[in-house]
């Protein structure tokens, strides 16, 4: 029988409080061959016996350090020295940013945990233990903070989730040390003989969450509270019991109001509109992450910009992050990558006259005319409705037509000296190309 230090015992009692392993379960550990990650295998190596896993051993050499091959080497063989079967893979992160256009920091997260995945499917493994302190939580909560983030942002980091990149994922991911300190870490590795790798790059300052780590904590510790990192964890903790509940609702809501065809996912519009804005933003997260693997920087900002839109009238759309858009339509809210199966404005063919005043009648369309007083101010503001035009009937030299667009067509703005082609005017208005042909041009006969 293994007799477990207090710190083994402290981890055993996190795995269990949360859930995070059954027995029977294989575990890949993410090792770099830092403090955080050696103490991490060897902590789950001497309690394996009472959870009844196994663990295999994954390493990823990134190659961005000339030493990195050492790291590597020193994982494969305390591996050996364990027992434990490992898999070690060097891949070119620089190649990978170029390709897909990456910050380096994220082509080599989203390399390191496409490997991880790769090697969780290969071994059977139900989950990826990686080696994140209740340091790195309190640094990620204060880096959401300065970004300004969202509730959902200063949740932090949690002791289990389902990280999805848009290359990556679902991938299960445990966090064990969680509710360890560094400085706990650092004097375990001490205490066992075990010998670790440091990285020359975590003290750099070209990184935030370096900066965050090494100048504003200490900073913020020293001058304004001592227990900051304590003050940190508890806002991370209230955060998450809002974010828990509103989520809850928010799935009821998704559930009654949100309905998906093929990639696309379609909200109504009218019963999204009537929820408290808290729940209409965890819906449009829910909505991202479930539905179409939201990428990761899908900030607040976004969100907001989509609530804003959404209030508004049909036809309009906003680019997001990760090549998805988001649009307007008469009854529902689009989400999707390819809106070109849902555009949300009835089609428009043909000339027709309109009845002035009164109502014209056209395939999907119904258009109302009246005249307005010359005396009375001119009703050019027609509130959110896009759908809604003022024009100066005394400039009309005959009836006046409906019709679909047609390719050179142009119209002179409200306010401006000159004309403005159609085109152009689409284009500022980042109304999607295949929407175009659905818009309509008035005109004198």
């Amino acid at each position: 029988m293994v007799i477990l230090i207090p710190l083994q015992r402290l981890v055993l009692e996190f795995i269990r409080c949360h859930e995070l392993l059954s027995r029977g379960d294989r575990v890949v550990v993410a090792v770099s061959g830092g403090a955080d990650s050696v103490s991490l295998l060897h902590i789950l190596h001497n309690v394996s016996s009472e959870l009844g896993i196994s663990l295999h051993v994954a390493h990823l050499d990134h190659g961005l350090r000339g030493e990195s091959f050492v790291d590597a080497e020193y994982v494969r063989s305390l591996a050996e020295q364990l027992g434990l079967p490992s898999t070690i893979e060097k891949r070119d992160v620089h190649g990978y940013r170029q390709e897909h256009r990456l910050s380096l920091e994220e082509a080599a997260r989203e390399a390191r945990y496409q490997f991880l995945e790769e090697v969780a499917k290969h071994t059977g493994a139900a989950s990826v233990a990686v080696a994140h302190s209740l340091n790195d939580h309190v640094e990620t909560v204060l880096l959401h903070l300065l970004r300004g983030s969202g509730l959902t942002g200063l949740v932090g980091l949690k002791a289990a989730a389902i990280l999805r990149y848009k290359r990556v994922g679902p991938l299960t991911v445990i966090r064990p040390l969680l509710g360890v300190t560094r400085d706990e870490v650092e004097a375990y590795c001490k205490e066992h003989g075990l010998h670790y790798r440091t990285d020359a790059t975590n003290q750099s300052l070209t990184l935030t969450r370096n900066r965050i780590r090494l100048k504003l904590l200490p900073k913020l510790r020293r001058d304004f509270n001592p227990r900051i990192d304590e003050a940190l964890d508890r806002l991370s903790r209230l955060a998450a019991d809002d974010v828990d509940f509103i989520g809850t609702e928010a799935q009821r809501a998704v559930e009654e109001m949100v309905r998906s065809e093929g990639d696309l996912a379609f909200i109504d519009k009218r019963a999204f509109l009537e929820l408290h804005p808290a729940l209409q933003t965890a819906i449009l997260r829910q909505v991202l992450a479930e539905g179409l693997g939201s990428p990761k920087d899908i900030e607040a900002v976004h969100i907001e910009d989509m609530l804003t839109l959404a209030e508004g009238g049909a036809g309009r759309s906003i680019d997001l992050p990760g090549g998805l858009i988001f649009a307007v339509g008469y009854r529902d809210l689009v989400l999707g990558r390819d809106l070109s199966t849902a555009i949300p404005l009835p089609p428009f063919e043909g000339e027709h006259r309109l009845n002035i005043p009164g109502v014209t009648v056209l395939p999907g369309w119904r258009v109302t005319a009246s005249i307005a007083d010359a005396l009375s101010p001119a009703p050019t503001e027609h509130g959110n409705d896009i759908m809604a035009e003022s024009m100066d009937i005394d400039l009309a030299t005959a009836d006046l037509t409906v019709r679909a667009r047609r390719p050179g067509d142009s119209f002179r703005p409200l306010g401006m000296d000159n004309e403005k082609k159609l085109k152009d005017f689409f284009i500022d208005a980042k109304v999607p190309a295949a929407w175009r042909s659905r818009a309509f041009k008035f005109s004198s006969m």
